[in-house]
C-alpha cells in the first residue's frame, strides 16, 4: 500500500509538472474555501484545476485549443465546467481528510519523508520540474508538501472505505481474458490499402506536371486499379505495384487500429467493410484509398500492442467506476460539513 501511495503522489506531481512549464506566477495564499475550518488556498485550487484541464483536453482528443474553453459542454461553458470539477475534487480531498482524522488516520513519517524528498529534489531535471509546477500553481514548496500530504491522507481514507466495502474485490479491477478479447474484436479493425496519391512529388530536376492535370491522371489510375482489385487480382501484388503509402512497406501485414487513430474517411470506410470486402475509392487529403478489410490478427506485435491497449483501457474504466463509487460516498458528507466557498475568487480565475 505504501508503494502504491508513493506512485500516486509521483504521478500527481509529474503529470502536472510536464504540462505547466511557462505559466506565470499566481497568488500564493489567497483563501478560496474552508471545510470545517480547514483553509484551502487559491494556489491549491489551481493545482486541481490544472489537473482537470489536462484531463478534459485529453478526453476531447483535440490538439487545437483555440476557443476550447469557450465551447459549451452539456450547456455549461467548458471553462466553468473545469472550475466546477476542480472544486468538486478539492472538496472531496478536504472532506476525506476530515473523515480520516476522525478515524485517527495519519500520514506516516516514511511517507512524509518521501514527499519532502520529492518536492525538495536536488537533481537538476527534477528540481526544474518542481519549480515549474510551483510557478504554475502559485504554491510554495511547503504548501505543495502539505497538499501532497492531504491527497495521501485522502487516499488512505478511500482505502479504508474499500476495506470496509464487502462488495469490493480487487479482482474486479482486472479485466478478464473474455472481456479483453470481446473489446478487441468490437473496437479494432485490420486492413490493407492501396494509396494513389493526389499530389506529385517529382524527382530532382524533373519539371512537375500541372497539379490539376496530375490529379485527374491519378484519379483515372485509381479507378483502373480499383477495377483490378474488384476483379480478383491479388491485392498484395496491387499494393506492391501501385501503392504509394510508405507505411505499407513498414507494415506489410496491414494496419490494426481502433477508432480515433486514422483519417476520418479512411477509418469510417474500414469499419463499414466486411472481412474480405474491398471498398470503393475513399478520398482523403492524401489521395484515393482502396481498402481491403482482413481478419483481426491473433498473434504478433500489432496484436500484442492492441491487446495491451485494450487491457489498459478496460482497467482504467473499471478503476474510474470504483473512483466514482467512492466519490459518491464522500459527496454524501457535504450536508454535515461546514463548507464556505469564496465564489468571487473562483469567478476571478480565468481558464486558458
Amino acid at each position: 500500500m505504501k508503494t502504491m501511495k508513493r506512485i500516486v503522489v509521483l504521478a500527481c506531481v509529474f503529470c502536472l509538472m510536464l504540462s505547466f512549464a511557462g505559466c506565470g506566477k499566481l497568488e500564493i495564499s489567497r483563501e478560496i474555501a474552508t471545510v470545517n475550518g480547514r483553509v484551502v488556498t487559491k494556489a491549491e485550487f489551481m493545482y486541481y484545476l490544472e489537473n482537470v484541464k489536462q484531463q478534459m483536453i485529453a478526453e476531447s482528443g483535440t490538439t487545437d485549443l483555440e476557443g476550447f474553453w469557450d465551447a459549451d459542454i452539456d450547456g455549461v461553458k467548458a471553462s466553468e465546467a473545469a472550475k466546477n470539477k476542480a472544486l468538486e475534487e478539492m472538496l472531496r480531498v478536504e472532506m476525506a481528510c476530515v473523515k480520516a482524522e476522525e478515524k485517527g488516520l495519519a500520514v506516516s513519517d516514511e511517507d512524509i519523508k518521501y514527499i519532502r524528498q520529492t518536492v525538495k529534489a536536488t537533481d537538476a531535471d527534477q528540481k526544474a520540474q518542481v519549480d515549474a509546477l510551483l510557478d504554475a500553481t502559485g504554491l510554495s514548496q511547503n504548501q505543495l508538501i502539505d497538499l501532497l500530504m492531504k491527497t495521501t491522507l485522502a487516499s488512505m481514507y478511500v482505502s479504508e472505505l474499500s476495506t470496509a466495502d464487502k462488495e469490493a474485490d480487487p479482482a474486479d479491477l482486472v479485466p478478464t481474458e473474455d472481456e479483453i478479447q470481446d473489446a478487441y474484436k468490437k473496437e479494432y479493425v485490420h486492413v490493407k490499402h492501396i494509396l494513389i496519391s493526389n499530389t506529385e512529388t517529382p524527382a530532382e530536376g524533373v519539371e512537375p506536371k500541372d497539379p490539376e492535370a496530375y490529379k485527374a491522371e491519378q484519379l483515372k489510375l485509381a479507378e483502373d486499379v480499383l477495377k483490378k482489385a474488384k476483379a480478383g487480382t491479388n491485392f498484395d501484388s496491387l499494393v506492391k505495384e501501385y501503392g504509394e503509402d510508405p507505411g505499407m512497406e513498414q507494415s506489410p501485414d496491414g494496419y490494426t487500429f481502433t477508432k480515433g487513430t486514422m483519417v476520418a474517411a479512411f477509418e469510417t470506410a474500414s469499419y463499414e467493410l466486411e472481412v474480405g470486402q474491398i471498398s470503393d475509392l475513399v478520398e482523403t487529403e492524401y489521395g484515393w484509398h482502396i481498402i481491403k478489410k482482413l481478419a483481426l490478427p491473433t498473434s504478433g506485435e500489432e496484436y500484442d500492442a492492441a491487446i495491451a491497449a485494450v487491457e489498459q483501457k478496460l482497467s482504467g474504466e473499471k478503476q474510474q467506476a470504483l473512483t466514482d463509487k467512492y466519490n459518491a460516498v464522500i459527496d454524501t458528507y457535504k450536508p454535515e460539513m461546514d463548507i464556505v466557498i469564496h465564489q468571487n475568487v473562483v469567478d476571478g480565475i480565468k481558464v486558458k
